[in-house]
């Protein structure tokens, strides 16, 4: 890379904020794009995710759009997350008593089935709390019979049989945990009881999720899956009670699937609202970050069902060598995105990590590109999509450049059909060595083109 490249790609980035406003909103937005509060909001609370925002950030939409409903909340996110934005949507919809027809999409499993758990404890309240609580007595019998017996329940996870990481104990407590709700629950208790297993993993072992990846920390004191699982089951009866019965007509569901794709039986169905976060392009392998709770909660057989999960994510992380397909090369929108990246990918420096870098940034914006796509044909003709994304510094010292997902995200929008209304600067980050440009977390807001 020459330092002719990175002035190339500087005035590049400075081109496309030319062409829409662009406003530092870091006051109004910098503590929604962050889960701030959430750990202290029932529902909410029932498993941390750092990569989260908050649940305050939906209303806030709503307020600076100026917009109510006035039938119905309809709402698609097409990377759903542990929920954070359909559980919003579903508190709003009583809140205005409006019925809500909500739906999201999430890739990891694990999230996935957090997400579901949430939208269920909503749906069923108190009814559900009974039926839960009256299976606690058999998942404590099955729970004790497990540990009794004699076969050996193991696992194929070399990181959960790492006796630095976790107890082996610990471990035969998480996998009796498992065989005990699966024995003793189905239905909604199960998913309710499967998410508050999940939230024990972490605690019972020395790593520690710190959004990047695992980091093994030998100073923590883990603490016994058995007695983490109670806790948070208590948790989530309380929350459960504590929620109102839903508005008539209300649905809502997460379903396990690829956000990139439009479910084919949507039907006709249309969105007011598309509100989404996507994985940022920063290197992060969610796979890996979540693998000790899939492992524990018996979502891979071996190494081999791993690697098709990473393989069926998004491309933001190196991973695994992702096949280098290209839906806009099939587009009439092939020249248009060429252009688009062509300073990027110059920026990229040569080192051992060029073939990498330049793979990433084609495939991440290629599942952008097929997002974008996809999400124009399901969003009603006055309806809004607003997403969340950070940019992401790469190389190091004077080969540094940074990848703003914020302005390529919003170009490869009005190539799919989209106008930008306003790119939202929500928070500055910082590298050491000081500020750099371009490197945020923005609220990007679009609206359909019509014709």
């Amino acid at each position: 890379m020459t330092t002719d490249a990175l002035a190339a790609l500087d005035e590049h980035y400075r081109t496309l904020e030319r062409k829409w406003r662009v406003c530092d909103r870091s006051t109004d937005y910098g503590r929604l794009v962050v889960p701030n509060g959430n750990m202290d909001e029932p529902i909410h609370r029932w498993f941390h995710l750092k990569e989260a925002y908050s649940a305050q950030l939906l209303p806030r939409l709503f307020k600076d759009a100026g917009w109510c409903p006035q039938d119905e909340i309809s709402l698609f996110d097409p990377f759903a997350g542990s929920g954070t934005t359909l559980v919003s949507a579903f508190a709003i919809s009583n809140q205005d008593e409006k019925p809500a027809h909500l739906l999201g999409i999430e890739r990891n499993p694990i999230i996935q089935l957090v997400a579901s758990a949430k939208l269920a404890a909503l749906a069923g309240g108190s009814k559900l709390a009974n039926q839960v609580e009256g299976l606690l007595g058999s998942v404590a019998t099955e729970y004790n019979a497990c540990l009794r017996a004699s076969r050996v329940y193991e696992t194929p996870s070399v990181t959960l049989n790492n006796e630095k990481y976790f107890d082996r104990s610990y471990v035969s407590s998480l996998l009796a945990l498992r065989k005990a709700i699966d024995r003793a629950a189905e239905g909604i208790p199960w998913l309710i009881l499967r998410t508050c297993l999940a939230a024990s993993v972490e605690p019972a072992g020395r790593l520690r999720r710190d959004g990047r990846a695992l980091r093994y920390t030998p100073e923590r004191r883990p603490v016994h899956p058995k007695a983490s699982f109670d806790q948070f089951v208590k948790v989530c009866l309380s929350d459960m009670r504590g929620c109102v019965n839903p508005i008539e007509g209300t649905h809502a569901e997460v379903r396990l699937g690829d956000g990139r794709m439009i479910p084919s039986d949507i039907g006709d169905k249309k969105f007011d609202w598309i509100v989404f976060s996507p994985p940022y392009p920063n290197n992060i392998d969610y796979t890996e970050v979540y693998k000790t709770e899939a492992w524990a909660l018996g979502y891979y057989d071996d190494t081999a069902d791993m690697r098709r999960q990473r393989l069926s994510t998004v491309r933001s992380h190196p991973s695994v060598a992702f096949p280098e397909e290209y839906s806009y090369a099939q587009s009439v929108s092939r020249k248009e995105v060429n252009q688009l990246l062509a300073p990027l990918l110059a920026a990229v420096p040569s080192d051992r990590y060029t073939t990498n870098r330049r793979r990433i940034i084609r495939g991440y914006f290629d599942d952008m590109f097929q997002v974008l796509k996809s999400c124009r044909q399901v969003l009603s003709g006055d309806g809004r999509l607003v997403f969340v994304v950070g940019n992401s510094v790469h190389g190091t010292a004077d080969s540094r450049f940074v990848i703003a997902a914020d302005l390529i995200m919003a170009a490869l929008a009005e190539l799919t059909g989209w106008k930008v209304e306003e790119v939202r600067v929500a928070r500055w980050t910082t590298r050491r060595g000081g500020k750099v440009p371009f490197l945020r977390e923005s609220v990007v807001c679009l609206a359909p083109v019509t014709k």
